[in-house]
């Protein structure tokens, strides 16, 4: 199997990055992100957003994204059949839905060690005993106050080297990243 290369323009690790997965819905709340990104952009807060998925909101959101202009910092990837790179590449997983249930893809995220933001919704429960988190109220300025936060190094993630016990599973997702 050949490794997958990850082009650094598709994820720029000299600017801070935050990666959603989720389908292009209403109820994942990607405009409100869209609207809270463009705040932090305009505070001075360098950040990057990418979103991998696909779904019936995809060509309102593109809308939204162009006239607030900011189409070099919040970018729809599209989907992917293998998102772990990218999630593996980005500095925070975020799901900030208005409402979600327990979610495969912060298991994913979780495997992946990494800095995971949520709102809270009964996703929360997916999280409850993982170090690296940060739930956030489920209002767009707590959103917003919330990653700004993050952004600035104000909010440290602890180390969480100890989450996967069994070797088994981290081998098998190295090879789902190898392929």
């Amino acid at each position: 199997m050949s490794e997958v290369k990850i082009d650094d323009s598709i994820i720029d690790k000299k600017i801070l990055s935050i990666i959603v997965v989720a389908r292009l819905v209403k109820q994942k709340a990607i405009d409100r992100l869209i609207r809270i990104h463009k705040r932090l952009i305009e505070d001075g807060i360098s950040h990057k957003i990418y979103i991998i998925g696909d779904g019936p909101e995809k060509e309102k959101l593109q809308e939204l994204i162009k006239n607030l202009n900011v189409e070099n910092s919040f970018i729809l990837m599209g989907k992917k059949e293998n998102p772990y790179p990218y999630i593996k590449k980005a500095d925070f997983f975020a799901l900030l839905s208005e409402f979600e249930g327990y979610g495969m893809v912060i298991e994913e995220a979780k495997i992946l060690s990494k800095n995971i933001i949520i709102t809270n919704t009964a996703a929360k429960e997916a999280i409850v005993d993982y170090s690296k988190k940060l739930i956030l109220d489920n209002t767009e300025n707590a959103i917003y106050n919330g990653l700004k936060k993050v952004l600035k190094k104000e909010i440290i993630f602890e180390n969480d080297k100890n989450y996967i016990k069994d070797d088994s599973v981290i081998e098998k997702i190295e090879a789902i990243l190898n392929e």
